[in-house]
């Protein structure tokens, strides 16, 4: 009985490679026989694939993540004498003056003494500040904007660093202005030549 058992067993299983074997000879005759076909339509899925990830990781290189950096300052709003928008405006109007482009490239030093002399308490420079955030600065009409700002060098810097850049103490009254409100509201705002 146990050999009768064992025969029937072999023999299915016999049937059964069989049937595997003719399968994998039709699959293999069809690959073999639309193989052009099959490449060009498994070729296209990757190049879809490694396309979509290349423009992915384009996008992600041309993020501009230094400009989206929150500063959190305490602030008394009880001692400001502008609005949030407000120094949004200014903070605006600081970057611009920074990067001046009409007649020639420089710093519009007017502008900053009249944004300065808006800004009354330590409190309203903090808000500025924070409405400023970090900004690229390279000196050149920063931050850079377009393809071409990967290409520049720049770094990430706040306001306090962009007015000492762009202000001397040979500016005068605006230098005094801005050195007074911002040391005001607690920064160093000492150029190398003043210190002895």
């Amino acid at each position: 009985m146990k050999k009768k058992k064992e025969t029937s067993n072999k023999i299915a299983n016999k049937e059964i490679i069989k049937k595997i074997g003719n399968q994998a000879n039709t699959v293999s005759s069809f690959i073999v026989e639309y193989k052009t076909p099959i490449l060009i339509i498994g070729g296209a899925v990757l190049g879809f694939y490694f396309i979509k990830k290349a423009r992915e990781g384009i996008a992600s290189a041309f993020d501009e993540k230094s400009e989206q950096v929150q500063i959190d300052l305490p602030i008394d709003i009880k001692k400001t004498t502008i609005t949030k928008t407000q120094s949004k405006q200014f903070a605006q109007q600081l970057l611009d003056a920074s990067n001046h482009m009409a007649p020639l490239y420089g710093t519009d030093e007017a502008t900053i003494k009249e944004v300065f002399l808006q800004l009354k308490t330590a409190e309203d420079f903090k808000l500025v500040y924070e409405a400023f955030g970090n900004k690229n600065y390279n000196g050149w009409n920063s931050p850079p904007v377009g393809i071409f700002r990967h290409l520049d060098n720049y770094q990430p810097r706040d306001l306090v660093y962009w007015l000492k850049s762009e202000l001397e103490p040979s500016d005068g009254e605006v230098y005094d202005i801005v050195k007074a409100r911002v040391e005001s509201a607690g920064w160093t705002f000492k150029k190398d030549s003043e210190i002895n």
